[in-house]
């Protein structure tokens, strides 16, 4: 006997109990439901808006590979490494006169008096200026090296180039970065300076998203408004969407909020806060508000429509957060923050769009539910496409009549848009992700066009104090000549520099610098310069090759100098090196990634279903989906095909290495919510037909118009993000809204009757052993208008409502 609790409800085990539990409670305690949802958007709003600042661009790059290591090492024993800040001052006649040379020291003198300026190079400065750091003494410091400035300063002698390095955290560059652009972009006297260089770029990248995501903002909650009451049917029941996307989206970015306080959270997790949490919110609350009225339509009184939307429908939206959340938990095993901040986004939002559906849409309900059931303005269109013998049925049958020739086509047609995939090639994201003409950008080119640098650089830093690699003793000198030697042999090496002088072929391309070689003799002329390439911590080597950063010639070239046989282990450095170790991560982690969001889907749709082969046919269905959107990846934005259709960017020839798996991650876990969707419909009709075809046929015709509806709204949304100019939020976005369709126009009306008739009752197989894990299948409701355990005149639960 069930043991009542303070609100009358049953204390029974299972999901449907729970849910049932929790109807009851939003109910019951309704208003204050409402009121609490209302307070955590007003307490949450304050920190979502103040997260934009404390996000960061980046975390593509492992802090504990040998390339990071290399730049650490390059930036605070040698102050190598690429120049956070590049500052391009551009002279009417000459940056050799002398009112320019007046203005451009004025300005460097102003930069080196700025907190977090740790270094400095300029042209119009003989010496490089280095200041005290944390990991410097003053001593130190104040004995700058000689270097070589003529390379600041363009063929035409009417450009010279300020490099600035800055130290600190990210948010401590950052605002370093606010301050010299607040004074240094523009004119100066005779000189009129850019700021360009990848502390300039990130700054960029972050100001552009947040401007992204206003705009998203602005064109989408309109758009999605509208599209809320045409789809609900009325104001009220459009408006419990948006308090549940509300809650979910306010929460999260919260949420995400106090995580960076103790990690580093990319940029783009906010975009994927708000696509994800305005998508899922409206699925759900579409759900619940549909199986309501369904229940309405059918002779249920209030309440009783009240516990069956939860106890069914609810059941829905639980297993759809699972399924969305639980494969996103393979972002975690990369040690990559951007990946992570996908998956505290992603995750955090589902859960809270589940629950605050669960709890929301039954109080809004509660409160208005006759309004919203008799007040739907498209009640006898619903009624026309939901009756026996709908359009959605009737394709379902027809495509089960020739299941085989619909299978081929579509794997066919899938297998076509997959083709380009072929030939993808990755990289990294740079300053070209910009609009075209934002400043930056213009900046970049600039400096291509003053300093043009072909090909690219690769950084080899021998660690170590006193060791073999150390130049300060003869063999150490011997040694690392013949190591510089074999670098440069190695096939597509132009040059190789370092203490001991040039390399190229082979040989040294200038005197060989052995400084005790001969104590007596004078070094050879030019070797004084070759001196920043050693320090207390080791010697530093750089390497320059004429393919591009990306090529597949440079990274094999740079796996080549790892297996090359060195005075002590190497550490290779530079862009090429960078994205070899992210490649090499994602490479690693990627199978036990997949492995784990194969497995927790699988595990979770075989315990929905009780089936052995429709968790297999939805896995396989979703997959074919995304390789057919990954082709289109390809296609659009590494070879720049229908530009003009989804806005302009700059192709760039690769693709960042980081944007499948976001894609992946998004469109998997839509297409999931949507299959959910139709498995549960399809095993209501079977329980109450025991047809797998006209299950089939009955169950796309209940569900075809909730996932078309959600995708309507899902690509709503999607465009207005696609109207970003960040080349990879566009992707993303792009990508993303193929992916749905895809599944709403072929994979769902077209391939799963097409695959559930050609597998007949093997839909239902289940191996004996795994009964006995497997708990019976309880469907709460077989449809509307029909109960599996008891009829209408006889509730199952309690009347809930007062009459207060």
């Amino acid at each position: 006997m069930d043991r009542p609790t303070r609100y009358g409800c049953s204390t029974r085990p299972g999901l449907s109990a729970l849910l049932e539990r929790v109807a009851c409670f939003s109910v019951r305690r309704r208003r204050a439901i409402l009121v609490a949802a209302a307070l955590i958007v007003i307490v949450s709003v304050p920190s979502a808006l103040g997260l934009s600042s404390r996000l960061v661009n980046g975390g593509w790059i492992s802090q504990d590979s040998a390339s990071a290591r290399a730049r650490t090492l390059l930036d605070t024993t040698f102050h190598a490494d690429p120049a956070d800040v590049l500052l391009l001052a551009h002279a009417n006649t000459t940056v050799d006169s002398a009112p320019a040379r007046q203005a451009g020291t004025a300005l460097t003198d102003r930069l080196l008096q700025q907190p977090g300026v740790t270094s400095l190079e300029s042209y119009w400065t003989s010496l490089r200026a280095p200041k005290p750091t944390a990991t410097a003494s003053r001593s130190n410091a104040a004995q700058p090296a000689t270097a070589d400035t003529s390379r600041l300063r363009s063929a035409d002698g009417r450009t010279a180039l300020v490099a600035v390095r800055l130290e600190g955290d990210t948010h401590q560059r950052r605002t370093t970065t606010d301050r010299i652009l607040s004074y240094a972009n523009g004119r100066h006297g005779p000189l009129l300076v850019q700021a360009s260089g990848a502390a300039i770029v990130s700054h960029a990248l972050s100001e552009q998203s947040e401007r992204d995501l206003v705009r998203t903002e602005m064109l989408a909650l309109p758009a999605t408004l509208l599209l809320l009451v045409l789809i609900f049917g009325s104001v009220p029941a459009a408006c419990l969407p948006l308090a549940v996307g509300l809650v979910a989206t306010s929460g999260s970015a919260a949420l995400l909020r106090a995580l960076t306080t103790v990690t580093e959270v990319s940029t783009f997790a906010l975009n994927v806060t708000t696509a994800v949490g305005l998508a899922l919110s409206a699925d759900y609350s579409l759900y619940l508000v549909t199986r309501y009225r369904e229940d309405i339509i059918a002779g249920y009184t209030h309440d009783e429509a009240l516990n069956r939307c939860v106890r069914t429908a609810g059941r829905i939206v639980v297993v759809s957060a699972a399924a969305v959340a639980l494969p996103l938990l393979g972002l975690l095993f990369f040690p990559l923050y951007f990946l992570r901040s996908l998956a505290y986004a992603s995750i955090s939002v589902a859960i809270l769009a589940a629950a605050a559906s669960l709890l929301i849409v039954p109080a809004g309900l509660a409160c208005f539910g006759h309004r919203i059931a008799h007040g739907d303005v498209l009640a006898r269109w619903r009624r026309r496409t939901s009756s026996k013998g709908g359009a959605w049925q009737r394709l379902a049958l027809a495509v089960m009549r020739r299941p085989v020739s619909v299978t081929v086509a579509s794997v066919g047609l899938l297998a076509v848009l997959v083709l380009p995939f072929h030939h993808a090639a990755f990289g990294f994201s740079d300053e070209r992700g910009l609009p075209p003409n934002a400043p930056v950008a213009q900046a970049a080119r600039a400096l291509r066009t003053a300093f043009p640098r072909p090909g690219t650089q690769i950084d080899v830093v021998l660690p170590g104090r006193r060791r073999a690699a150390e130049s300060n003793t003869p063999g150490g000198a011997t040694a690392l000549d013949a190591y510089a030697r074999s670098l440069s042999q190695l096939p597509g090496v132009q040059a190789v520099r370092t203490v001991t002088g040039n390399y190229a072929n082979g040989a040294p391309a200038s005197p060989v610098c052995h400084p005790h070689a001969n104590p007596v003799a004078a070094p050879p002329s030019g070797c004084p310069l070759f001196q920043r390439y050693r320090s207390q911590s080791g010697v530093w080597l750089s390497i320059t090759t004429p393919s591009d950063t990306y090529a597949p010639s440079t990274v094999d070239l740079v796996r080549r100098i790892r297996a090359l046989p060195a005075p002590v282990h190497p550490l290779v450095g530079g862009p090429t090196a960078e994205f070899l170790d992210t490649q090499t991560i994602i490479s690693h982690r990627l199978p036990a990634a997949l492995l784990l969001a194969t497995t927790a889907t699988f595990l979770l749709l075989l315990a929905y279903t009780r089936s052995l082969f429709l968790p297999l046919k939805a896995l396989c269905l979703n997959l074919l989906s995304l390789t057919a959107t990954f082709g289109a990846m390809v296609l659009i934005f590494q070879d720049g095909h229908l530009r003009w259709l989804v806005g302009d960017f700059v192709p760039t020839g690769t693709i960042d290495v980081m944007m499948p798996i976001v894609v992946f991650c998004l469109a998997f876990g839509l297409s999931m919510d949507y299959e959910i969707l139709l498995l549960s419909r399809i095993m209501e009709a079977r329980t109450r037909t025991h047809d797998t075809e006209q299950a089939t046929a009955a169950g796309l015709q209940a569900a075809a118009p909730l996932f078309t509806a959600s995708a309507a709204l899902v690509v709503t949304v999607l465009l207005a993000l696609a109207t970003a100019e960040v080349a990879s939020v566009k992707l993303i976005a792009v990508c993303t809204t193929l992916s749905v369709l895809l599944d709403t126009v072929l994979i769902r009306p077209l391939l799963v009757p097409a695959v559930m008739k050609l597998a007949g009752s093997a839909n239902w197989w289940l191996p004996h052993p795994l009964h006995r894990f497997l708990p019976p299948r309880h469907m709460a409701a077989t449809a509307p208008g029909h109960f599996a355990t008891s009829p209408p005149t006889a509730p199952s639960s309690p009347r809930w409502l007062d009459d207060q």
